[in-house]
């Protein structure tokens, strides 16, 4: 019974006895399609405003959608049904849906309404395009500054660097001198007259002639470094193969304790760079596995290599007492050294000068010891480049 009082209810919406609009303007043409017309135009403009809304929030991604904006475009196309029913009824008298219809609009307006006025402080807030202009302006000026500033500081620690590498060259030339002739002068002293010194003098003799050779290697390895630093780089293809095996076959000519040292190098591909200085960065790679290996009965040394869209990366790996990998920041810092001296010789400058010389080319350096041994790796770009990428 209540089902069919509510479609009575509802079909009686579509049946009434009122005239149309139409009636009202006499069906004078010019009355009647003026209305007609004047309401088809608002009623597609307010249906094209949710349409350009909905346009332009798909575009702007940053902008987030928010109840007041969804409330607007139901407010306006409420607002462009109301018209179309207008037209509707220049013909059809269905004022009861009209009437449902603006009261539908008219919740909506006062919700909308609603949501503004709390939303008007906000509102209030956004800054205008002129404060805006304002502060890119402001941000624009503070970058140029900020450029300025970075130039100035980046040519101030250039000189200081230079002063630096001048004065390290300039002092441990000046020390070769007096260090040269301690290490002389304990020689004739040995020479001359060991027949004269008790053993805790020949123990003392040795004692200043060991700690000589140490200094005269320090002073070797911050002359070597400082020479890296003045000197320019000339790049060429260098062929890594023949790079290794020139360095390997060096130190096995050189090695004074008769081990075998056994070299498995995989194809290792060409790379842009200074052949002079890759080649130091190889012997001092090869040198330091092998003293690290000291320990084992034949050296072993595996070389590979790495190839991505824009690097290549070698490794240099060994088997011998590898390190702390707590302690890896430190091991290309010059004279930082992970082992005693007792444990192994050293200047602690080998791997800074890698770094140094890697870091020349644009690249990086980077170790690892997993327990078994230490791997070396460097990784340099595939393209000639004259500044970082």
């Amino acid at each position: 019974m209540d089902g069919i009082l509510l479609l009575n209810s509802i079909f009686e919406i579509f049946n009434n006895n009122y005239m149309p609009h139409g009636a009202c303007y006499f069906w004078e043409p010019t009355t009647l399609w003026s209305n007609v017309v004047g309401d088809g135009v608002t009623a597609f403009s307010y249906y094209m405003i949710p349409g350009l809304l909905i346009y332009f929030v798909n575009k702007r991604k940053d902008i987030e959608v928010n109840a007041l904006l969804v409330a607007f475009a139901i407010f306006i196309v409420a607002c462009g049904t109301v018209h179309v029913m207008m037209i509707v009824n220049v013909w059809v008298p269905y004022y009861d849906i009209s009437g449902i219809l603006k009261i539908i609009m008219a919740m909506v307006s006062v919700g909308t309404v609603f949501m503004l006025w709390k939303n008007m402080p906000e509102l209030i807030n956004i800054p205008s395009p002129a404060a805006l202009q304002e502060a890119n302006d402001e941000i624009k000026s503070l970058n140029e500054n900020l450029e300025d500033k970075v130039k100035h500081r980046t040519k101030a620690l250039e000189e200081m660097n230079s002063e630096l590498e001048s004065f390290s060259y300039s002092i441990s030339h000046d020390l070769q001198i007096p260090v040269r002739a301690i290490l002389g002068y304990s020689a004739m002293l040995e020479e001359d007259h060991i027949d004269q010194l008790e053993e805790e003098g020949i123990r003392k003799l040795q004692n200043i002639s060991n700690s000589a050779l140490k200094m005269n290697e320090l002073i070797q390895g911050i002359l070597e470094f400082s020479r890296l630093g003045r000197k320019d780089k000339t790049d060429s293809m260098i062929d890594m193969n023949l790079l290794f095996n020139e360095s390997v076959n060096e130190i096995r000519a050189g090695e004074t304790t008769q081990k075998e040292i056994e070299l498995n190098m995989e194809e290792l591909p060409s790379v842009y760079g200074d052949e002079a200085m890759m080649k130091q960065v190889v012997n001092n790679l090869l040198s330091n596995a092998v003293k690290y290996s000291i320990n084992q009965e034949k050296i072993k040394i595996d070389v590979s290599a790495e190839v991505s869209e824009n690097e290549i990366t070698y490794f240099v790996k060994d088997y011998g007492i590898g390190f702390d990998e707590k302690y890896k920041h430190k091991m290309f810092d010059v004279f930082q050294r992970l082992h005693d001296e007792n444990t192994v010789k050293g200047s602690g400058v080998g791997l800074a000068i890698v770094n140094r010389i890697i870091v020349k080319h644009f690249g990086r350096v980077d170790a690892r010891s997993d327990g078994n041994g230490t791997t070396i790796e460097f990784t340099l770009p595939k393209k000639k480049l004259l500044k970082p990428a």
